[in-house]
């Protein structure tokens, strides 16, 4: 199992604004994407204008022709790109220890 771990910071007061463009792409629209196993929009407490989205992935085929893919670079990229202010990063990871808790 693979994760995928991006932080950036939106632009200042944009939050609401980018997680709405996120909602519409990933929950309203449902695509399929394959391989894809979970993910998590989320916010810094300590920063309102940061946050991480994580994802989990089957395999690093899975992750990597999503990223290459047309629907990564024709729908997410231009859907979210305008709210970074290209301060991000994406660290790729294989999943080692796995700990479920119940409720």
């Amino acid at each position: 199992m693979y994760m995928r771990i991006i932080w950036g910071k939106i632009r200042a007061g944009q939050w609401e604004r980018y997680e709405a463009a996120y909602k519409e792409i990933f929950l309203t629209k449902r695509p399929v994407i394959e391989g894809l196993k979970g993910r998590w929009l989320v916010r810094d407490v300590n920063d309102p204008n940061a946050g991480y989205s994580v994802s989990v992935w089957k395999s690093v085929e899975a992750m990597n022709k999503y990223e290459t893919g047309d629907f990564f670079r024709t729908v997410v990229k231009p859907a979210l790109q305008p709210y970074f202010v290209d301060d991000f990063t994406t660290a790729r990871c294989e999943v080692r220890v796995v700990e479920e808790f119940a409720g």
